[in-house]
């Protein structure tokens, strides 16, 4: 290990540094603390042994100036001072001294406050080494996170489909890097489409995992694991679940595990794209809220259990028929449970004042303004939850 010594008296300097080498350090010797720095800066030294009283810079600015250099590795500082008031020991600690040993010093304690330091410096390294290691990892999994996002991202529509008379937008804002959130909007047939909203229980890695799983469910492909469309021997060779059937079937395969307690909501409808008639169902999942053309806002509730509490839950389904110039949105609860700096939810009453005052706006920028809205409630600060919307508009 190498150890630079800082000590303006030259006999002092010249026995502590013999005794040092003798001990088998690497040694190197200023004068002064000033020559001493420039030392420092030029090399890698694992001790600095420094005199407290000395011209041009003193020991106690030496540390400081050390400690204030930045550096990967520790630096163990011992000051070597006749002082021994507590008001001057508390002094060189604050500004960064390890240790203090009495001039003139004693080679058996300095001896003991040196291999003290090595012990230091040891375990400094191997903290260094598990904190490099700990890095990248933590790089790896936040690229695992990224690429993970990206998948789940794909699974949400890249363009709704091409409707006449109907628009419909969305926004998915994740509170982490993942989302327990997922929605959809698909073509079932020539004459309906279907329609989702789901919010898994939690956040991080499980709650996306079940929602990626159930996207996968929620799937108009007819094959064996999709629930909407299946097989058949009519003219049509399929047969579209209804909405209740969808949610019953969900709930018997997607049990609560005791182990970890996970379920989640889903509002599922299917749309009929020209009678603009819906049917849906709502398991555990927050009201719709439904701006008609020509009556008040109103929130469409449903109340119900939400998939996976309770094994023998049949769910109900739904209809409401939609006119030219209504509106429809759906939205996950990270919405209305966003709280301000005092905790209180922003609520569905803000929420129906917010859509109904940008009304007049197009479908997608009602979204964008409801978010802005929500956001600028809670102070700007990090939703504590998932936030999706789906919104659905009958052209006037």
């Amino acid at each position: 290990m190498k150890v630079l010594i800082a000590e303006d008296e030259p006999v002092s300097r010249a026995v502590l540094q013999k005794t040092l080498e003798k001990w088998g350090y690497e040694v190197a010797a200023a004068e002064n603390g000033a020559r001493a720095l420039e030392a420092f800066r030029k090399d890698h030294f694992s001790f600095v042994i420094t005199d407290w009283m000395m011209p041009e810079m003193d020991g106690l600015e030496l540390v400081r100036q050390i400690r204030g250099l930045p550096s990967s590795d520790y630096v163990y500082i011992i000051m070597l001072t006749a002082r021994s008031e507590k008001s001057d020991l508390i002094a060189g600690m604050d500004n960064g001294a390890d240790d203090f040993v009495a001039k003139p010093f004693d080679g058996d304690e300095l001896r003991v406050r040196l291999r003290a330091g090595e012990r230091v410096l040891r375990l400094e390294e191997k903290l260094s080494r598990r904190n490099q290691e700990l890095q990248k990892i933590n790089a790896r999994l936040k690229l695992d996170l990224e690429t993970a996002a990206e998948i789940q991202h794909s699974l949400l529509p890249r363009r709704p489909p091409v409707l006449e008379g109907i628009n419909i937008a969305w926004r998915l804002r994740p509170c982490d890097e993942l989302a327990g959130d997922i929605l959809n909007i698909f073509n079932l047939d020539e004459e309906e489409i279907g329609l989702y909203v789901l919010d898994v229980s939690g956040h991080g890695v499980p709650a996306a995992l079940l929602a990626v799983t159930l996207s996968r469910i929620l799937s108009p492909v007819m094959d064996q694991a999709s629930l909407l469309k299946s097989h058949s021997y009519s003219l049509k060779g399929y047969r579209i679940t209804p909405p209740a059937g969808v949610a019953n079937q969900l709930n018997k395969r997607f049990q609560a595990d005791p182990a970890n307690g996970q379920f989640f909501t889903l509002l599922y409808g299917i749309l009929n794209k020209k009678t603009r008639r819906l049917r849906y169902v709502s398991s555990g999942h927050p009201g719709m809220i439904y701006l008609s053309h020509g009556s008040e806002a109103a929130v469409l509730q449903s109340p119900s259990l939400p998939i996976g509490f309770k094994e023998d839950v049949e769910y109900p389904e739904y209809t409401l028929q939609l006119y030219p110039g209504d509106r429809l949105y759906l939205y996950s609860d990270g919405i209305p449970e966003a709280e301000d700096s005092r905790g209180d939810f922003f609520g569905t009453e803000r929420m129906i004042s917010a859509l109904r005052e940008c009304r007049q706006l197009p479908l997608e920028e009602s979204l964008d303004k409801l978010l802005q809205t929500v956001e600028r409630w809670s102070g700007g600060a990090i939703l504590k939850d998932d936030a999706t919307l789906l919104g659905i508009e009958i052209k006037p």
